[in-house]
Formats: structure tokens, C-alpha cells, sequence
């Protein structure tokens, strides 16, 4: 009885030992490190992508942070968390999401991590838990802090008067025209009349000298 008690036990014992070692890969951790060629960098200095999914922004005094662990969530696992060290200008900070703000989103394809830290944090390092195995995860996107959008009232134009032009009157030109002295004709046609007057002049004259020389010696 005591033997057959015995031999049950570690048949049991047994299988239990079976059932564990074949559920370990399963739920098995690794971590790993952040992509050493995305660090040291600040959030204004990365490759925008704001999400509303994803922590959202731009915000006006806050840089979102997004984390990504590339591949095929059944094969490489997914986020567990993710632990990040930045230079706060002040001393380093260190913060881990879920734990200390953030979330770990597994529904967009890949497994996906996001926070938000106050605006110009430097992030320097950053390790990760995951489910399965992968050599490393990225940093895929930062959403830089700025200013909120507020609607832009549109700027209201005021008339602009138009120039007032005077009329130009236009002035006629008040020079008189300038007559020329017209100077005697001297062509061959008028002298003809002329030297034919002198002419009679000059035998009327020769008739009255003969006259009056002939009277002179009648006398």
C-alpha cells in the first residue's frame, strides 16, 4: 500500500516538474537595451511623430516619448516595461513605464511604450522587459513640446484709401507762333515793273531838259 502511495507520488511529482519546464519558455523575461545609435538625444533633436494614441501633443511644457519593439509580437514578446535614464539639466532622472507614468500599448502591431517628461530632458540609456526575445528596441518617435494651436483670428484689413490723384490739367503751349518779318520779294517778276517806271521817269526827264534847253537858246 505504502509503495504503491510512494510510486504515485512521484509520478506525480514527476509530471508537475514536466508541466512547469514546459511552461517556462513561455513565460520567460529578457532584458534587453535600447538601440545604442538613438541615444544620447533630446526630444526636439528625433524624428517628430505625434500620436494622439501615443501620448498626444505637441504639448505646451511637456516632450512625449514613444518606444517600440520592432517584429512579430508572438515571436519577440511584448513591453513588460521600460526603464529610461535622462539628463534633466539638474541630474540624472530615471523612470520606468509603466510604474512611474506612461503606458505600454500592444494593440498597434507592435508593442509600443510611451511617457511624457518634462520639455528638454536628454534621454542618455534605456533597458526594457519583454516577454520574448529580441536583440534590442528603438526609440521610433518623439512629439517635442510646443506651443498649443490656437485658432489664428484672421486680421482684419483695413481699407486702404485710395491715392487721391489730381487731375493733371493739361496745358496747351502758350508760345505764339513767331512770324517772320516778310522782306520784299526780289524776284525777276516784281522788278519788271519797277525798271519800267524808272524807265518812264528817266525819258520824261530827258524830254523836259531838251524843252527847256531849247527854250533857253530861243530866248
Amino acid at each position: 500500500m505504502r509503495t504503491a502511495l510512494t510510486r504515485l507520488v512521484a509520478v506525480g511529482a514527476t509530471a508537475g516538474a514536466l508541466l512547469l519546464g514546459s511552461m517556462a519558455p513561455a513565460i520567460a523575461q529578457t532584458t534587453i537595451n535600447i538601440n545604442p545609435g538613438n541615444v544620447p538625444t533630446t526630444a526636439a533633436d528625433f524624428a517628430q511623430g505625434c500620436n494622439r494614441d501615443l501620448g498626444g501633443g505637441p504639448h505646451p511644457s511637456e516632450d512625449v516619448w514613444i518606444f517600440n519593439l520592432p517584429g512579430n509580437p508572438q515571436t519577440t514578446g511584448v513591453f513588460e516595461s521600460v526603464t529610461a535614464t535622462f539628463d534633466s539639466g539638474n541630474g540624472n532622472v530615471t523612470v520606468t513605464i509603466p510604474t512611474d507614468g506612461g503606458t505600454i500599448v500592444n494593440d498597434m502591431g507592435t508593442s509600443k511604450a510611451w511617457i511624457r517628461l518634462p520639455a528638454g530632458y536628454t534621454l542618455l540609456s534605456a533597458t526594457a522587459v519583454i516577454s520574448g526575445t529580441a536583440e534590442f528596441f528603438v526609440l521610433s518617435a518623439t512629439c517635442a513640446a510646443g506651443a498649443s494651436p490656437s485658432p489664428t483670428a484672421s486680421p482684419t484689413a483695413s481699407p486702404t484709401a485710395s491715392p487721391t490723384v489730381s487731375p493733371t490739367a493739361t496745358h496747351k503751349p502758350t508760345h505764339k507762333p513767331t512770324h517772320k518779318p516778310e522782306l520784299p520779294k526780289t524776284g525777276p517778276g516784281e522788278l519788271v515793273p519797277l525798271v519800267a517806271v524808272g524807265a518812264l521817269f528817266v525819258v520824261a526827264g530827258t524830254v523836259l531838259m531838251v524843252m527847256w534847253r531849247r527854250r533857253s537858246i530861243e530866248d
